[in-house]
């Protein structure tokens, strides 16, 4: 197996189709989200069909139906699991580099040991 044709050792994945960089051409990240290029496509040929403001306006939570702001809600629930897999990812890099919990405390704005408990205590 060639370097090219490793398999990653961890999965990012797209916080839109939660597909995994394997399965996509580029993945674009941001704070605590990322894109990938097949959603980004999809994006593109909505915003494409969709000149009007009245269209807009109904993607405005408040004028939402019921049943759409509950769809939305529970893709707020897939994402929020999805970011904390990223978070969890991301501080175990940072620890492989040996960067200490007091600066990734510092850096999330908790203490070192409140960092420590959410990434590295052992489950109970």
């Amino acid at each position: 197996m060639t370097a090219a044709e490793e398999k990653p050792a961890r999965l990012f994945r797209c916080s839109f189709c939660a597909k995994p960089q394997t399965d996509v051409k580029v993945i674009v990240f941001g704070p605590g989200v990322s894109i990938c290029d097949e959603c980004v496509r999809l994006c593109e040929t909505v915003i494409a069909k969709t000149p009007d403001v009245a269209a807009h306006d109904m993607m405005i939570p408040e004028r939402m139906t019921s049943e759409h702001l509950s769809s939305v809600l529970a893709g707020y629930n897939k994402a929020y699991e999805t970011l904390d897999a990223a978070m969890q990812d991301t501080v175990d890099l940072l620890r492989e580099r040996d960067v200490s919990w007091a600066e990734i405390g510092k850096t999330l704005g908790v203490t070192r040991q409140a960092a420590w408990r959410r990434f590295a205590a052992p489950l109970e």
